[in-house]
Protein backbone atom coordinates (compact mmCIF):
# COMPACT_ATOMS: atom_id res chain seq x y z
CA UNK A 1 0.00 0.00 0.00
CA UNK A 2 1.56 3.84 -1.05
CA UNK A 3 2.03 6.40 1.99
CA UNK A 4 -1.46 7.98 0.71
CA UNK A 5 -3.49 4.77 0.01
CA UNK A 6 -2.52 4.17 3.70
CA UNK A 7 -3.22 7.98 5.07
CA UNK A 8 -6.72 7.80 3.02
CA UNK A 9 -7.96 4.56 5.05
CA UNK A 10 -6.57 6.10 7.59
CA UNK A 11 -9.31 9.12 7.25
CA UNK A 12 -11.22 7.05 6.59
CA UNK A 13 -11.17 4.85 10.10
CA UNK A 14 -10.79 7.33 12.38
CA UNK A 15 -11.78 10.71 10.32
CA UNK A 16 -9.23 12.64 8.94
CA UNK A 17 -8.65 15.34 11.65
CA UNK A 18 -7.00 12.83 13.65
CA UNK A 19 -4.71 11.95 10.95
CA UNK A 20 -1.22 14.13 11.09
CA UNK A 21 1.24 14.46 8.56
CA UNK A 22 2.73 18.20 9.17
CA UNK A 23 6.90 18.27 9.98
CA UNK A 24 6.16 19.73 13.54
CA UNK A 25 3.74 16.94 14.79
CA UNK A 26 6.13 14.29 12.78
CA UNK A 27 9.11 15.45 14.74
CA UNK A 28 7.80 16.31 18.00
CA UNK A 29 6.59 12.67 18.40
CA UNK A 30 9.13 10.87 16.95
CA UNK A 31 11.46 10.64 20.36
CA UNK A 32 10.50 11.20 23.76
CA UNK A 33 13.36 12.30 26.51
CA UNK A 34 16.00 10.17 25.79
CA UNK A 35 18.83 12.65 25.07
CA UNK A 36 21.51 11.79 22.88
CA UNK A 37 24.34 12.76 24.61
CA UNK A 38 23.12 9.36 26.81
CA UNK A 39 23.61 7.42 24.16
CA UNK A 40 26.08 8.76 21.03
CA UNK A 41 25.12 6.96 17.67
CA UNK A 42 21.62 6.95 17.42
CA UNK A 43 19.15 9.02 15.76
CA UNK A 44 15.09 8.83 14.94
CA UNK A 45 13.34 8.37 11.77
CA UNK A 46 10.39 10.86 10.42
CA UNK A 47 7.13 8.68 10.89
CA UNK A 48 4.88 7.97 7.97
CA UNK A 49 2.16 10.08 10.30
CA UNK A 50 0.45 10.79 13.80
CA UNK A 51 -3.05 9.19 14.53
CA UNK A 52 -4.63 10.38 17.74
CA UNK A 53 -7.38 8.06 18.46
CA UNK A 54 -9.97 8.71 20.73
CA UNK A 55 -11.41 5.71 21.71
CA UNK A 56 -9.82 1.23 21.83
CA UNK A 57 -12.60 0.72 18.79
CA UNK A 58 -10.18 3.52 16.92
CA UNK A 59 -6.76 1.96 18.00
CA UNK A 60 -7.99 -1.47 16.77
CA UNK A 61 -8.89 0.29 13.63
CA UNK A 62 -5.46 1.61 13.53
CA UNK A 63 -3.55 -1.66 14.08
CA UNK A 64 -5.57 -3.79 12.04
CA UNK A 65 -4.90 -1.20 9.20
CA UNK A 66 -1.20 -1.41 10.05
CA UNK A 67 -1.25 -5.06 10.76
CA UNK A 68 -2.82 -5.74 6.61
CA UNK A 69 0.08 -3.66 5.48
CA UNK A 70 3.07 -4.62 7.60
CA UNK A 71 3.54 -0.64 8.76
CA UNK A 72 4.85 -0.25 12.21
CA UNK A 73 3.20 1.17 14.95
CA UNK A 74 4.85 3.01 17.84
CA UNK A 75 2.69 4.19 20.86
CA UNK A 76 3.49 7.16 22.31
CA UNK A 77 2.38 9.06 25.28
CA UNK A 78 3.57 11.81 27.38
CA UNK A 79 7.02 11.45 25.74
CA UNK A 80 8.70 12.28 28.80
CA UNK A 81 10.56 8.25 28.77
CA UNK A 82 14.12 8.71 29.23
CA UNK A 83 14.89 5.09 27.08
CA UNK A 84 14.06 5.82 23.69
CA UNK A 85 11.30 3.41 24.30
CA UNK A 86 8.48 5.81 22.73
CA UNK A 87 10.92 6.67 19.75
CA UNK A 88 10.49 6.16 16.40
CA UNK A 89 13.52 3.93 15.12
CA UNK A 90 11.96 3.20 11.27
CA UNK A 91 9.17 5.38 9.34
CA UNK A 92 6.01 4.21 10.64
CA UNK A 93 2.71 5.11 12.43
CA UNK A 94 2.89 7.29 15.65
CA UNK A 95 -0.10 6.30 17.61
CA UNK A 96 -0.72 9.38 20.35
CA UNK A 97 -2.51 7.80 23.24
CA UNK A 98 -3.40 10.60 24.77
CA UNK A 99 -6.72 11.00 23.03
CA UNK A 100 -7.81 8.75 25.20
CA UNK A 101 -9.11 10.55 28.44
CA UNK A 102 -11.80 8.14 30.30
CA UNK A 103 -11.25 8.75 33.95
CA UNK A 104 -14.66 6.76 35.91
CA UNK A 105 -13.65 6.90 39.47
CA UNK A 106 -15.65 3.91 41.45
CA UNK A 107 -15.34 5.21 45.22
CA UNK A 108 -16.61 2.11 46.78
CA UNK A 109 -13.94 -0.09 45.27
CA UNK A 110 -11.28 2.64 45.43
CA UNK A 111 -10.61 1.80 42.09
CA UNK A 112 -10.56 4.20 38.70
CA UNK A 113 -11.01 2.91 34.92
CA UNK A 114 -8.49 4.90 33.00
CA UNK A 115 -8.20 5.92 29.24
CA UNK A 116 -4.39 5.22 28.25
CA UNK A 117 -3.39 9.28 27.46
CA UNK A 118 -5.00 10.49 30.75
CA UNK A 119 -2.03 11.63 33.03
CA UNK A 120 -1.19 10.85 36.62
CA UNK A 121 -1.89 14.36 37.28
CA UNK A 122 -5.63 14.06 36.14
CA UNK A 123 -6.23 11.26 37.45
CA UNK A 124 -5.13 12.82 41.28
CA UNK A 125 -7.53 15.74 40.40
CA UNK A 126 -10.41 13.34 39.61
CA UNK A 127 -9.78 10.98 42.78
CA UNK A 128 -8.84 13.78 45.26
CA UNK A 129 -13.16 14.88 45.64
CA UNK A 130 -13.34 10.78 46.80
CA UNK A 131 -10.79 11.23 49.35
CA UNK A 132 -8.32 8.92 47.02
CA UNK A 133 -5.06 9.03 45.19
CA UNK A 134 -3.03 7.21 42.48
CA UNK A 135 0.09 5.66 44.62
CA UNK A 136 2.11 6.73 41.61
CA UNK A 137 4.07 9.94 41.82
CA UNK A 138 6.29 10.48 38.92
CA UNK A 139 8.53 13.43 38.53
CA UNK A 140 6.54 14.15 35.59
CA UNK A 141 3.37 13.74 37.15
CA UNK A 142 1.79 16.39 34.64
CA UNK A 143 2.54 14.79 31.87
CA UNK A 144 3.08 10.86 32.40
CA UNK A 145 0.32 9.00 30.82
CA UNK A 146 -1.27 5.97 32.55
CA UNK A 147 -0.64 4.15 29.15
CA UNK A 148 3.35 5.18 29.38
CA UNK A 149 3.99 4.25 33.17
CA UNK A 150 2.22 0.75 32.88
CA UNK A 151 4.50 0.70 29.81
CA UNK A 152 7.57 0.94 31.73
CA UNK A 153 6.42 0.14 35.25
CA UNK A 154 7.70 3.03 36.26
CA UNK A 155 8.80 4.06 39.90
CA UNK A 156 7.87 7.38 41.38
CA UNK A 157 8.48 9.03 44.72
CA UNK A 158 5.75 7.03 46.97
CA UNK A 159 6.97 3.94 45.92
CA UNK A 160 8.71 2.78 49.10
CA UNK A 161 4.99 2.37 50.54
CA UNK A 162 3.02 1.98 47.14
CA UNK A 163 4.90 0.44 44.86
CA UNK A 164 5.74 0.75 41.28
CA UNK A 165 3.06 1.55 38.67
CA UNK A 166 2.61 -1.74 37.85
CA UNK A 167 1.94 -2.78 41.41
CA UNK A 168 -1.21 -0.12 40.92
CA UNK A 169 -2.87 -1.94 37.72
CA UNK A 170 -5.82 -4.38 38.68
CA UNK A 171 -6.73 -5.06 35.08
CA UNK A 172 -6.17 -3.84 31.50
CA UNK A 173 -7.60 -3.77 28.10
CA UNK A 174 -5.42 -3.83 25.21
CA UNK A 175 -4.99 -3.93 21.21
CA UNK A 176 -3.33 -6.20 20.17
CA UNK A 177 -1.39 -6.82 17.19
CA UNK A 178 -3.94 -8.03 15.43
CA UNK A 179 -6.34 -5.55 15.94
CA UNK A 180 -8.41 -8.09 18.54
CA UNK A 181 -9.05 -6.39 21.86
CA UNK A 182 -8.53 -8.55 25.28
CA UNK A 183 -9.82 -7.16 28.30
CA UNK A 184 -8.54 -9.04 31.66
CA UNK A 185 -10.74 -9.43 34.96
CA UNK A 186 -10.14 -6.21 37.38
CA UNK A 187 -9.99 -7.38 40.85
CA UNK A 188 -7.81 -7.30 43.92
CA UNK A 189 -6.59 -11.46 43.34
CA UNK A 190 -7.40 -14.49 41.37
CA UNK A 191 -6.77 -17.50 40.77
CA UNK A 192 -7.44 -18.40 37.15
CA UNK A 193 -4.35 -19.21 35.26
CA UNK A 194 -1.40 -16.35 35.06
CA UNK A 195 -2.50 -12.91 35.08
CA UNK A 196 -2.62 -11.98 31.13
CA UNK A 197 -2.79 -7.57 32.47
CA UNK A 198 0.91 -8.79 33.29
CA UNK A 199 2.27 -9.67 30.13
CA UNK A 200 1.59 -5.57 29.14
CA UNK A 201 3.19 -4.20 32.34
CA UNK A 202 7.13 -2.76 31.40
CA UNK A 203 6.49 -4.63 28.22
CA UNK A 204 6.85 -0.85 26.48
CA UNK A 205 3.68 -2.12 23.88
CA UNK A 206 5.66 -4.37 22.17
CA UNK A 207 3.03 -7.16 22.84
CA UNK A 208 -0.02 -5.05 22.96
CA UNK A 209 -1.09 -2.04 22.83
CA UNK A 210 -2.87 -0.51 26.57
CA UNK A 211 -5.80 1.84 25.56
CA UNK A 212 -7.86 1.51 28.99
CA UNK A 213 -6.71 -0.10 32.88
CA UNK A 214 -8.17 -0.46 36.16
CA UNK A 215 -6.18 1.39 38.54
CA UNK A 216 -6.12 0.71 42.81
CA UNK A 217 -6.12 3.77 44.41
CA UNK A 218 -5.68 4.74 47.98
CA UNK A 219 -7.21 6.85 50.39
CA UNK A 220 -5.67 10.58 50.87
CA UNK A 221 -3.08 10.29 53.70
CA UNK A 222 -4.27 12.18 57.23
CA UNK A 223 -0.90 12.95 57.65
CA UNK A 224 2.28 13.50 55.90
CA UNK A 225 5.30 13.75 57.99
CA UNK A 226 8.68 14.41 56.27
CA UNK A 227 12.04 14.37 57.94
CA UNK A 228 15.44 15.16 56.35
CA UNK A 229 18.66 13.17 58.25
CA UNK A 230 22.15 13.75 57.80
CA UNK A 231 24.51 11.01 58.22
CA UNK A 232 28.72 11.20 58.70
CA UNK A 233 28.61 9.20 55.24
CA UNK A 234 27.13 6.91 52.64
CA UNK A 235 27.50 3.56 54.63
CA UNK A 236 26.38 4.94 57.74
CA UNK A 237 23.22 6.03 56.34
CA UNK A 238 22.72 3.14 54.57
CA UNK A 239 23.00 1.11 57.66
CA UNK A 240 20.16 3.25 59.38
CA UNK A 241 18.00 2.53 56.21
CA UNK A 242 17.89 -1.01 56.61
CA UNK A 243 16.98 -0.44 60.07
CA UNK A 244 14.04 1.48 59.27
CA UNK A 245 13.39 -1.32 57.05
CA UNK A 246 13.99 -4.05 59.12
CA UNK A 247 11.75 -2.91 61.62
CA UNK A 248 8.62 -2.90 59.30
CA UNK A 249 8.53 1.23 58.44
CA UNK A 250 7.41 1.92 54.93
CA UNK A 251 8.34 5.17 54.01
CA UNK A 252 6.69 6.79 51.42
CA UNK A 253 9.14 8.56 50.17
CA UNK A 254 12.54 7.53 50.47
CA UNK A 255 15.01 9.69 49.08
CA UNK A 256 18.99 9.04 50.01
CA UNK A 257 22.13 10.94 48.79
CA UNK A 258 25.51 12.09 48.75
CA UNK A 259 27.04 14.68 46.55
CA UNK A 260 30.58 14.20 44.74
CA UNK A 261 31.90 11.08 46.26
CA UNK A 262 35.12 9.63 45.62
CA UNK A 263 36.90 6.30 46.72
CA UNK A 264 39.12 8.14 48.81
CA UNK A 265 36.63 10.70 50.25
CA UNK A 266 33.38 10.46 51.96
CA UNK A 267 30.97 12.79 51.97
CA UNK A 268 28.10 13.08 54.48
CA UNK A 269 24.93 11.91 52.59
CA UNK A 270 20.94 13.36 53.20
CA UNK A 271 18.50 11.04 54.34
CA UNK A 272 14.55 12.44 53.36
CA UNK A 273 11.86 10.43 54.24
CA UNK A 274 7.81 10.67 54.70
CA UNK A 275 5.61 8.61 56.90
CA UNK A 276 1.91 8.92 55.71
CA UNK A 277 -1.43 7.72 56.26
CA UNK A 278 -4.29 7.94 59.39
CA UNK A 279 -2.31 10.43 61.15
CA UNK A 280 -1.62 8.19 64.87
CA UNK A 281 0.10 5.36 62.66
CA UNK A 282 2.15 7.95 60.81
CA UNK A 283 3.03 9.94 63.96
CA UNK A 284 4.06 6.34 65.25
CA UNK A 285 6.35 5.50 62.30
CA UNK A 286 7.52 8.44 62.12
CA UNK A 287 8.43 8.88 65.92
CA UNK A 288 10.26 4.67 65.60
CA UNK A 289 11.89 6.25 62.74
CA UNK A 290 13.67 9.36 64.92
CA UNK A 291 14.79 6.65 67.52
CA UNK A 292 16.40 4.13 65.02
CA UNK A 293 18.22 6.91 62.82
CA UNK A 294 19.19 8.81 65.98
CA UNK A 295 20.70 5.62 67.42
CA UNK A 296 22.70 4.84 64.00
CA UNK A 297 24.27 8.78 64.79
CA UNK A 298 21.96 10.30 62.37
CA UNK A 299 21.63 14.27 62.91
CA UNK A 300 18.33 15.43 62.32
CA UNK A 301 18.20 18.79 60.03
CA UNK A 302 15.56 21.41 60.15
CA UNK A 303 12.00 20.35 58.19
CA UNK A 304 12.41 22.71 55.79
CA UNK A 305 15.30 20.66 54.15
CA UNK A 306 12.33 18.27 53.59
CA UNK A 307 9.70 20.53 52.66
CA UNK A 308 11.62 21.97 50.17
CA UNK A 309 12.56 18.62 48.62
CA UNK A 310 8.79 17.49 48.50
CA UNK A 311 7.55 21.09 47.19
CA UNK A 312 10.48 20.76 44.01
CA UNK A 313 10.05 17.53 42.91
CA UNK A 314 7.92 17.90 40.19
CA UNK A 315 9.60 21.08 38.97
CA UNK A 316 12.27 19.16 36.26
CA UNK A 317 9.33 17.32 35.02
CA UNK A 318 7.28 20.22 34.69
CA UNK A 319 10.02 21.83 32.69
CA UNK A 320 10.04 19.04 30.67
CA UNK A 321 5.98 19.08 30.22
CA UNK A 322 6.50 23.30 29.25
CA UNK A 323 9.19 22.77 26.55
CA UNK A 324 7.25 19.32 25.19
CA UNK A 325 3.82 21.28 24.78
CA UNK A 326 5.63 23.67 22.72
CA UNK A 327 7.28 21.44 20.64
CA UNK A 328 10.92 22.07 22.15
CA UNK A 329 13.83 20.06 22.56
CA UNK A 330 14.45 19.27 26.07
CA UNK A 331 17.61 20.80 26.96
CA UNK A 332 18.30 19.32 30.77
CA UNK A 333 21.03 17.26 30.52
CA UNK A 334 22.96 19.65 27.65
CA UNK A 335 26.26 20.33 29.11
CA UNK A 336 29.55 20.37 28.08
CA UNK A 337 30.46 17.00 29.00
CA UNK A 338 28.34 14.12 28.37
CA UNK A 339 26.52 13.25 31.87
CA UNK A 340 24.70 10.11 32.63
CA UNK A 341 23.08 8.52 35.24
CA UNK A 342 22.26 4.68 36.04
CA UNK A 343 19.14 3.54 37.98
CA UNK A 344 20.14 -0.42 39.09
CA UNK A 345 18.42 -2.66 41.67
CA UNK A 346 20.49 -5.06 43.64
CA UNK A 347 20.13 -7.42 47.09
CA UNK A 348 20.42 -4.84 49.79
CA UNK A 349 23.80 -6.84 50.79
CA UNK A 350 25.22 -5.75 47.35
CA UNK A 351 24.86 -2.44 47.22
CA UNK A 352 28.22 -1.23 49.44
CA UNK A 353 30.27 -3.42 47.38
CA UNK A 354 28.86 -2.14 44.16
CA UNK A 355 29.50 1.44 45.30
CA UNK A 356 33.05 1.12 46.33
CA UNK A 357 33.31 -0.34 42.62
CA UNK A 358 31.74 1.92 40.50
CA UNK A 359 33.63 4.74 42.18
CA UNK A 360 37.30 2.73 41.32
CA UNK A 361 35.88 2.13 38.04
CA UNK A 362 35.54 5.96 37.20
CA UNK A 363 38.44 6.68 39.11
CA UNK A 364 40.30 4.66 36.91
CA UNK A 365 38.72 6.45 33.72
CA UNK A 366 39.00 9.81 35.16
CA UNK A 367 34.90 10.21 35.65
CA UNK A 368 33.60 12.18 37.97
CA UNK A 369 31.17 11.20 40.21
CA UNK A 370 28.02 13.36 40.92
CA UNK A 371 26.13 11.57 43.28
CA UNK A 372 25.19 8.14 45.11
CA UNK A 373 22.13 7.29 46.48
CA UNK A 374 19.33 5.28 47.00
CA UNK A 375 15.04 5.93 46.00
CA UNK A 376 12.33 3.99 48.03
CA UNK A 377 14.36 0.90 48.87
CA UNK A 378 17.56 -0.12 50.15
CA UNK A 379 18.26 -2.15 47.09
CA UNK A 380 17.14 0.58 44.29
CA UNK A 381 20.84 2.06 43.85
CA UNK A 382 21.73 5.03 41.89
CA UNK A 383 24.60 6.85 40.33
CA UNK A 384 25.21 9.95 38.48
CA UNK A 385 28.55 10.93 36.70
CA UNK A 386 30.23 12.96 34.09
CA UNK A 387 33.63 13.05 31.58
CA UNK A 388 34.99 14.39 28.93
CA UNK A 389 35.69 11.43 27.00
CA UNK A 390 32.58 10.48 24.63
CA UNK A 391 34.06 6.75 23.87
CA UNK A 392 35.11 6.35 26.96
CA UNK A 393 32.00 7.52 28.60
CA UNK A 394 30.01 5.08 26.54
CA UNK A 395 32.12 2.03 27.62
CA UNK A 396 32.37 2.81 30.92
CA UNK A 397 28.84 2.87 31.22
CA UNK A 398 28.21 -1.16 30.04
CA UNK A 399 30.80 -1.37 32.53
CA UNK A 400 28.71 -0.24 35.61
CA UNK A 401 25.86 -1.96 34.21
CA UNK A 402 27.32 -5.20 33.92
CA UNK A 403 28.95 -5.15 37.10
CA UNK A 404 25.63 -4.92 38.79
CA UNK A 405 24.67 -7.79 36.79
CA UNK A 406 27.20 -9.59 37.91
CA UNK A 407 26.22 -8.85 41.33
CA UNK A 408 22.67 -10.36 40.86
CA UNK A 409 20.82 -6.93 40.27
CA UNK A 410 18.93 -5.87 37.35
CA UNK A 411 20.08 -3.33 34.89
CA UNK A 412 17.40 -0.78 35.76
CA UNK A 413 14.65 -0.23 38.25
CA UNK A 414 12.77 2.76 37.46
CA UNK A 415 12.86 4.02 33.36
CA UNK A 416 12.54 0.74 31.41
CA UNK A 417 14.72 -0.70 28.45
CA UNK A 418 14.01 0.83 25.46
CA UNK A 419 16.55 1.10 22.59
CA UNK A 420 19.11 2.42 24.96
CA UNK A 421 19.49 -0.61 27.27
CA UNK A 422 18.59 -3.41 24.55
CA UNK A 423 22.11 -4.58 24.10
CA UNK A 424 22.33 -6.20 27.43
CA UNK A 425 18.80 -7.62 27.08
CA UNK A 426 20.48 -10.86 26.14
CA UNK A 427 22.85 -10.75 28.95
CA UNK A 428 19.97 -9.33 31.34
CA UNK A 429 17.73 -13.09 31.00
CA UNK A 430 19.63 -15.49 29.37
CA UNK A 431 17.38 -18.13 27.62
CA UNK A 432 14.40 -15.71 29.31
CA UNK A 433 15.06 -13.97 26.29
CA UNK A 434 14.47 -16.08 23.95
CA UNK A 435 11.11 -16.48 26.00
CA UNK A 436 10.24 -13.36 25.64
CA UNK A 437 11.07 -13.49 21.89
CA UNK A 438 8.97 -16.62 21.23
CA UNK A 439 5.86 -14.29 22.97
CA UNK A 440 6.57 -11.86 20.57
CA UNK A 441 6.60 -14.28 17.69
CA UNK A 442 3.15 -15.29 18.23
CA UNK A 443 1.77 -12.17 19.20
CA UNK A 444 3.12 -9.88 16.69
CA UNK A 445 4.50 -12.44 14.02
CA UNK A 446 5.38 -9.43 11.88
CA UNK A 447 7.41 -7.40 14.28
CA UNK A 448 5.20 -3.96 14.09
CA UNK A 449 4.20 -2.93 17.31
CA UNK A 450 7.45 -0.59 18.20
CA UNK A 451 9.99 -2.33 16.82
CA UNK A 452 13.63 -1.88 17.94
CA UNK A 453 12.54 -2.51 21.84
CA UNK A 454 13.27 -4.42 24.12
CA UNK A 455 15.66 -6.20 21.77
CA UNK A 456 12.56 -8.68 20.75
CA UNK A 457 12.49 -7.38 17.23
CA UNK A 458 15.73 -6.13 15.09
CA UNK A 459 15.90 -3.24 13.02
CA UNK A 460 18.34 -1.58 10.60
CA UNK A 461 21.24 -0.50 11.76
CA UNK A 462 20.90 2.90 13.03
CA UNK A 463 22.61 5.72 11.44
CA UNK A 464 24.90 8.26 13.98
CA UNK A 465 23.25 11.08 15.33
CA UNK A 466 23.33 14.89 13.94
CA UNK A 467 23.99 16.16 17.29
CA UNK A 468 22.27 17.25 20.65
Amino acid sequence: MSANALLQALQEAVTASKVYTDHHTLNVLARDALHPGRMPGWTVAEPLCVVRPEHTAEVAAVVRLASMHGVPVIPIGGGSGLMGGAASLVPGLVLDLRGLQEIHVRPADRMADVGAGVTIQALNQAAAPHGLMCGHDPWTVAVATVGGTIGTNSLGYLGGKYGAMGDQVLGVEAVLPTGEVIATRAVEKSSTGPGLHRLFIGAEGCFGIVTRATLRLFPLPQARLLQAWEFADFATGFTAINALLQAGLRPGLLEYSDESPAVDDTPPATLIVSFEGPRRVAQAEAEEAVHLCTAHQGRQLPLRHAETFWAQRHDSGDAYAAARAAGQAWNRHRRRHPLDYLHVALPPSAVLDYRRQSLEILAQHRLHALQTGLWCHAGLFNIAFSGADATTFTAVQMVLLQLCQELHGAMEYCHGVGVRLAPLMQREHGVGLEVLRRLKQCLDPQGILNPGKLDLVTVPALEPAAGP
